[in-house]
Formats: structure tokens, C-alpha cells, sequence
């Protein structure tokens, strides 16, 4: 198995951080936290804090699927001018994404939607639209082989299944 990565910024989904976080520690997926800077990061209701165990400004791992939370994390994630380069370089080397809820826009901006369905938040629908997807109001879309999309975290009972799923096959 290659290794996992959940990348994220202030003000992710506390749900749709913690939820994966425990569901993939009790299938026994070893995964690493990434983000920009080395101190804790709150998700968008407080409910806990969460330390990087690696720094996105100097990675030197090779990551087989990047899951990213939602709400304000995707949002804070693109206010750095590298996130974006990050994920092209990852796309390239062959990475398998995961998004849920406003995480599809981090890779609208990569420019990885055209001509695919997608799902998410309601609210990203025109910037998926703009970015060459067809958004669809679905609780889980595989978007191709190696992207994953999901609606939001009222439906982490369908999406965590194929989160698992996929941690295992790449």
C-alpha cells in the first residue's frame, strides 16, 4: 500500500477531518497530516486542534491518495501560491485524490475537472461548472479512476466505504 496523506488548512469540517482520520486508523491505514505550517490547526467548529506530522513546504514523500476536508480548508489551502503546484506535481506522479464537500475547488484550480462529474457542497456547483465539470447532486461520484469526490459530511456513511476502499487498492 502507498502512503496517505489528509491535506488540510484553518477551518476544515471537523467531521469530515475526523471522521476519515478515525475510520483509517482503525483499518489500520498509516497516513500523515499535511499542511503549510508546523502548529495546530482548528476545523470550523473548534471541536479539536490537529498537528501537521509533515509540512507541505518541504514534502519529499510520494503520497498514493491525498483526502482533503472541506468547508474553509480548501478556501485557506488555495491562499498559498504553491498549493496548486503541489497538486499538479502529485496528479502527475500519479496521486489519487479524495475531496468532499468545497474540496473539489482545490483541484478545479489544478485544472483536474474538465469533463468529469463531480460532487460536493451545492454552493461549488458554478466553479466546478467553470472549471469544466458537470457537477451532479450525488452523496459519492468517482469522478474518474483516480478522483474521488463527495457530497458532504451528511453523507460520510457512503463515502467512507470508498475512502477505505480506495486507501487499500492504490
Amino acid at each position: 500500500m502507498k502512503r496517505v496523506a489528509i491535506m488540510l488548512d484553518e477551518g476544515y469540517h471537523d467531521l469530515e477531518l475526523w471522521v476519515p482520520y478515525y475510520r483509517l486508523r482503525e483499518e489500520k491505514i498509516d497516513f500523515d497530516i499535511l499542511a503549510w505550517e508546523n502548529r495546530p490547526y482548528k476545523g470550523q467548529f473548534g471541536i479539536d486542534s490537529i498537528l501537521p506530522t509533515k509540512l507541505l513546504s518541504n514534502l519529499l514523500d510520494r503520497y498514493g491518495l491525498v483526502f482533503f476536508p472541506g468547508a474553509k480548508s480548501p478556501e485557506n489551502l488555495l491562499k498559498h501560491p504553491k498549493t496548486v503546484g503541489i497538486i499538479e506535481k502529485m496528479f502527475k506522479e500519479g496521486t489519487y485524490f479524495a475531496t468532499i464537500c468545497h474540496s473539489p475547488l482545490l483541484l478545479a484550480e489544478a485544472g483536474l475537472l474538465n469533463g468529469k462529474e463531480v460532487t460536493g457542497h451545492s454552493s461549488i456547483k458554478s466553479a466546478v461548472e467553470k472549471a469544466g465539470a458537470t457537477y451532479v447532486d450525488s452523496p459519492v461520484i468517482r469522478a474518474s479512476d483516480r478522483i474521488l469526490t463527495g457530497r458532504t459530511h451528511f453523507d460520510l456513511d457512503v463515502f467512507m466505504p470508498e475512502l477505505v476502499n480506495l486507501a487499500r487498492t492504490i
